[in-house]
């Protein structure tokens, strides 16, 4: 079974804030994530995501909601710490071949209604190249994703893990079929360290370029031989520059 890591939405599972640790991380140091994007549907936290650039934010397709409101310059969600900028998706636009079912194809960008200002707390990320990335690569995840599984516990403050990255024969050996060419798994092979429900859509940096995006994983996090599967970004570098271009109205609705 397929598991996308986007936080519960009705409040099934429980959620209790506290400073506890993304499964095996640690918390950020303040804003040094500064990419980080909160994403709401609402006043409910459900995503991460990340700038690429002033009026765009990359993120997972299966994040698709209405009413998406954008948070960045974050890092503790309930207090305000004077460093953030709030505003909204003004057009959303996934992947037209996302499969709601396998996860291929799990990548979306997000117009924001006013672009961004660039401060010491927001900033933007270069994308990877596809010769950036290569197994063994350690790499930083980030997001307010639970800190436990399969119960949830969702921090208050932004967590972030140092992982490695896993050959697509690895990968496959974990997943069988389920992994794409679009995909790839990183994590530790020993479990204990993994992204989680509510980090979907958040980034996975290796070096200072935005090589993948957080898409899905086991129904539990964590576990041995079960590491995440990321969004492999730098197949997708002529997508995204076409939707920024274009802004194709095939592929973005207005909200």
């Amino acid at each position: 079974m397929l598991f996308p890591l986007v936080a519960a939405l009705l409040g099934s599972a429980v959620k209790v804030y506290s400073f506890e640790r993304i499964i095996g991380g640690e918390e950020c140091v303040p804003n040094s994530q500064p990419w980080q994007v909160a994403i709401y549907f609402f006043d409910k936290f459900m995503c991460g995501g990340v700038l690429i650039n002033e009026s765009w934010v990359l993120t997972a397709a299966h994040c698709n909601l209405s009413n998406i409101q954008i948070r960045l310059g974050e890092h503790n969600l309930k207090i305000h710490e004077g460093t953030e900028q709030f505003t909204y998706a003004a057009k959303i636009c996934p992947h037209g071949d996302y499969n709601m079912t396998t996860y291929n194809h799990d990548i979306m960008l997000l117009k924001l209604a006013s672009p961004a200002t660039v401060t010491d707390y927001v900033q933007t990320i270069s994308l990877c190249s596809s010769d950036s990335m290569e197994e063994g690569a350690n790499c930083l995840i980030s997001g307010w994703g639970t800190t436990t599984s399969p119960e949830e516990t969702y921090p208050e403050v932004l967590q972030c893990l140092n992982i490695t990255v896993f050959s697509d024969d690895d990968c496959r050996r974990f997943y069988g079929d389920s992994i794409t060419e679009n995909m790839f798994c990183a994590g530790v092979l020993e479990g204990g360290k993994d992204s989680c429900q509510g980090d979907s859509g958040g980034p996975l940096v290796c070096g200072s370029q935005l090589c993948g995006i957080i898409s899905w994983g086991d129904p539990i996090c964590g576990q041995e031989n079960k590491p995440g599967v990321y969004t492999k970004v730098s197949n997708y570098l002529e997508w995204i520059s076409n939707v920024i271009d274009t802004e194709d109205p095939d592929i973005c609705r207005g909200v």
